[in-house]
């Protein structure tokens, strides 16, 4: 795997030495800020762009079943707890 220039999640931002370990990469990211880390995380599951198709149906299977229950939650109160969830703790 060619890790050079390899960009750290952060806009405009890369590392410049070549990393070739996977202990190198994972110094690399250990140095990252959690925002930086939120980024590079988010960043490497969009990457995923083929989803399994089985965990995808099981998770539709799921998200029908808590709808039928009557599990959900009106978008504008979801939208509201969001800033909750990735409040700094």
């Amino acid at each position: 795997m060619d890790t050079t220039n390899v960009e750290r999640a952060c806009r405009g931002c890369y590392v410049d030495k070549e990393m070739s370990t996977l202990q190198e990469i994972k110094s690399a990211i250990a140095n990252l800020s959690a925002h930086e880390k939120a980024l590079l995380t988010a960043e490497l599951f969009a990457m995923n762009t083929e989803p399994d198709n089985a965990a995808l149906e099981a998770a539709l299977e799921r998200g029908l079943k808590d709808v039928e229950a009557a599990r959900v939650r009106p978008i504008e109160e979801v939208k509201a707890m969001i800033p909750r969830w990735t409040s700094k703790s």
